[in-house]
């Protein structure tokens, strides 16, 4: 018979899966946390240790993200129908292992999708490293979501960041893009690194 720990136990495998073959990286202990519905990282950590000396997972334990799920986590998954093999999650980002294990909460990767970026080396399909900041200095390359359309569909982009006066300028590194001009900008973070899967 299962335990509420055990079922505890499994829930935070398969968060940990989930979200591992969603975003290319493994979650931190406090959105497993919030995923599984454990208010305490204490809690969470000695679900994971235990997982850990069941063999079904591995981890660092100086590293928020190196947590990766084993084939026998993946197995018990599936034994206890959690998991099957009907299951097509989206491709993974096989992004190195040390950058993974060098993210911690307020780092995330952004997948980007135009090519304001191209004279400087950042392409289309790109993955992006990005660092929340709070204080962003010219010249810097962010992540922004902008009000695109009148009908307020928004969509994030990647550009050099200059506040001039009150409004701010994003500035393309594409000779054939014009520099939007903006006081409506909601900024998710600076570009920090770029990774991508293969070169064409």
């Amino acid at each position: 018979m299962m335990t509420n720990k055990s079922t505890k136990q499994l829930d935070i495998l398969k968060f940990i899966y989930e979200k591992q073959q969603q975003r290319g990286y493994p979650p931190t202990v406090r959105e497993i946390g919030d995923g599984v519905g454990l208010a305490s990282s204490s809690t969470v950590h000695g679900h994971l240790t235990r997982l850990q000396d069941k063999g079904f997972i591995q981890k660092k334990a100086e590293k928020t993200r190196a947590i990766t799920v084993t084939p026998t986590g993946i197995q018990a998954l599936k034994k206890a129908d959690i998991l099957t093999l009907a299951d097509t999650p989206a491709p993974m980002i096989n992004t190195p292992q040390d950058i993974v294990a060098s993210l911690d909460e307020e780092t995330i990767i952004l997948k980007h999708n135009s090519n304001t970026m191209i004279n400087i080396g950042i392409l289309n399909h790109d993955y992006l490293i990005i660092k929340k900041e709070t204080a962003i200095p010219d010249g810097a390359i962010v992540a922004v979501i902008l009000d695109k359309n009148s009908d307020g569909a928004r969509q994030t982009n990647v550009y050099r960041y200059f506040k001039e006066r009150n409004q701010v300028r994003l500035q393309p590194e594409n000779s054939n893009l014009k520099p939007v001009i903006t006081n409506n900008v909601e900024i998710i973070g600076q570009v920090i690194g770029v990774y991508r899967n293969e070169i064409n």
